[in-house]
């Protein structure tokens, strides 16, 4: 097994100008396959997740997760040196990836069109909320209302008769980040055999709609799946149950009639295993509400962790119903290193590892995530330009370069 088990992208190139979280994260899993990332950040705050938070008091860390393993060079691109500099950059990339909208890539001269004419072999990778054409293609938007709302998962997760669910934040962003980071690689595979550069656009309503494919096509081929779903009108083997402990319990059963009699032996109907008024599939689904509350009658008897062993004794497709903090340690988490602990300013945190491993259990090398421009007088060098010329733009602010981490502060 090779010693650098992440080195997949080394040598690859990407220029990232990109803020919030959907196209930092497709970035980050780039940058922990061993590509190197220069973010272009603006000057003179960088990334808004350097002081936005979702909530009041909240510690400034978001940043930090989907930026680890990157370069910053923090720059003005509304000044005509700003623009020189970014065409510089973008003569050594092999990517741009971007979530700025579209009409404002075109007026800094960097949409697809514009930059292809120029730099062939670049892969251009927007990152998008709604898609690139259409009514709402340059509406703002993020992952709560273009993949959540308006694609769907909100309504087909909710409880029938609540309101919709409220998602956790960047749920969406994260997996529409998982999506960019495999187009971006099979682009690169295909710029690596005939040179060519691609256009490559992902957007969080197009990822969720890919993400609602079995609701889409359920609805066309039966009248009984409808949403908002009611758990007492669901098969009464793919649901939820309340434990004695009022945690929860997962079944996922798509065989009914093999595993009915388990279910019955469990909670003591053993009557039920031969009547076939409840042990066809059929009668399952008509009489679903009856059926689910004979389980939940029956499992509200056990604790959660005691329901969890019977099951698996059973071998019964289930899970616990983990909420955040179950899930922080969870063992089976913890085995597959599926967390990663990192400091910021001598105080620990645990992020959540990008998802993909490679060469067996193992973690990629992480770096904590730049100070704001910490690389630009470096990158600067690279490009060409002397000491006198980068402290000159230094001064005047179109660059900025920060060798201090921003503290931990708390929003008041």
């Amino acid at each position: 097994m090779s010693e650098q088990p992440y080195a997949l992208l080394k040598g690859v190139r990407i220029i990232e100008l990109t803020t919030y979280v959907a196209a930092p994260s497709a970035g980050r899993i780039l940058a922990d396959w061993g590509a190197d990332i220069i973010k272009v950040e603006p000057t003179p705050h960088g990334d808004t997740t350097r002081f936005a938070v979702p909530l009041p008091g909240m510690k400034y860390i978001t940043y930090d997760v989907h930026n680890a393993n990157k370069k910053s060079i923090a720059l003005n691109l509304k000044t005509p040196e700003g623009q020189e500099i970014m065409a510089k950059l973008l003569e050594t990339a092999d990517v741009l990836l971007t979530n700025t909208r579209g009409k404002a890539l075109k007026k800094l001269g960097m949409d697809y069109e514009t930059l292809a004419k120029k730099h062939p072999r670049l892969i251009h990778a927007h990152m998008t909320g709604f898609g690139e054409t259409g009514p709402l293609a340059n509406d703002p938007g993020f992952d709560n209302v273009c993949f959540w709302a308006l694609g769907g998962p909100m309504v087909a997760s909710m409880e029938k008769g609540t309101a919709p669910v409220i998602p956790p934040s960047s749920f969406g962003d994260n997996s529409t980040a998982c999506t960019m980071a495999a187009a971006v690689s099979a682009a690169l595979y295909k710029q690596k055999c005939t040179g060519e550069g691609s256009k490559v656009v992902v957007s969080l309503y197009g990822q969720a709609i890919f993400n609602m494919t079995e609701p889409v096509l359920s609805i066309q081929c039966s009248d009984l799946d409808k949403y908002p779903k009611s758990r007492l009108e669901n098969t009464p083997l793919n649901n939820t149950y309340q434990c004695k402990d009022d945690k929860w319990i997962m079944v996922c059963c798509h065989e009914y009639e093999r595993y009915f009699p388990f279910f019955m032996k469990i909670i003591g109907r053993e009557e039920l295993i031969t009547d076939p008024e409840y042990n066809t599939f059929a009668k399952g689904n008509e009489r679903s509400r009856e059926i689910v509350g004979i389980i939940a009658a029956g499992f509200a008897k056990f604790e959660r962790d005691e329901l969890d062993h019977i099951l698996q004794q059973y071998d019964v497709p289930h899970a616990i119903v983990a909420n955040v903090y179950d899930l922080m340690d969870s063992r089976q988490a913890q085995e597959n290193l599926f967390f990663n602990d990192f400091t910021i300013n001598g105080e620990k945190f645990t992020e959540c590892a990008t998802p993909a491993k490679f060469g067996g259990v193992t973690l990629p090398p992480r770096n904590r995530a730049p100070f704001l421009g910490e690389q630009t007088s470096e990158i600067m060098r690279e490009l060409g330009y002397q000491d006198g010329q980068i402290k000159e733009l230094l001064d005047r602010g179109i660059l900025v370069e920060e060798k201090t981490h921003a503290p931990l502060k708390k929003q008041k």
